[in-house]
């Protein structure tokens, strides 16, 4: 749970990521908490800036030119003013003119199996995938489940995200649930309490992932 609740506040910092200004991109630099720049093109007057120092370590700014840059593309233009204010640092770092978010859509934010993508950490991203496949094939090949079907579980998961949180927080019995002493089976759950669960974490994660962000 702690994992998958990680990638996500990794994701949602990814997406969402701090505003800062080239002053800052310019000191975490200098302090070689930079491996890669990106510089993204909005207009021809127009590029975003990214680059992340770490865990939940994201941020970004918008350069716009006072007048078109002579250059082929804005994009173009600004990395060559990014590598005259690096100076001597300009070899210690990678620009890519590629957008790390290209492709994201509104159903990315909230489902796991499509968020990892945007977890910059890298042994983080492949750790959160991992969970993520081995609660999938939990839920299609476990016989014994809380829920009446596992299929709930697997529908839960697939549309809200959550339901991966509500899963491992449930199965094969509730955290707060101990199994009964004669080895009676917990109280199974239905799946409109497979949805409600997975609402509400969904939720939680929400909460969280504001405040994190909130207090960066």
């Amino acid at each position: 749970m702690l994992l998958v609740m990680a990638g996500a506040l990794s994701g949602a910092s990814n997406v969402f990521p701090k505003d800062s200004g080239p002053a800052e991109l310019l000191h975490d630099v200098g302090e070689k908490r930079v491996s890669s720049v990106h510089v993204i093109y909005l207009s021809p007057a127009e590029v975003q800036v990214r680059w992340t120092t770490g865990y939940v370590g994201e941020k970004a700014y918008v350069h716009r030119f006072s007048s078109l840059p002579e250059a082929r593309s804005s994009s173009d233009a600004y990395v060559e003013i990014l590598r005259q204010r690096l100076g001597t640092h300009a070899g210690e770092v990678d620009v890519d003119m590629r957008d790390p978010l290209a492709g994201l859509g509104g159903v990315s934010l909230v489902v796991p199996v499509l968020y990892w993508r945007f977890i910059a950490v890298g042994w983080l991203k492949w750790a959160t995938l991992a969970v993520l496949a081995v609660c999938v094939v939990a839920m299609v090949g476990r016989k014994r489940t809380r829920a009446p079907s596992p299929g709930h579980w697997l529908s839960a998961s697939l549309l809200l995200g959550s339901g991966f949180l509500a899963y491992l927080w449930s199965e094969p019995f509730s955290l707060r649930r101990a199994p009964a002493e004669n080895g009676a089976r917990p109280t199974r759950i239905a799946g409109w309490g497979v949805l409600l669960r997975s609402v509400s974490w969904l939720v939680v994660a929400a909460l969280i992932a504001a405040a994190v962000l909130a207090l960066r």
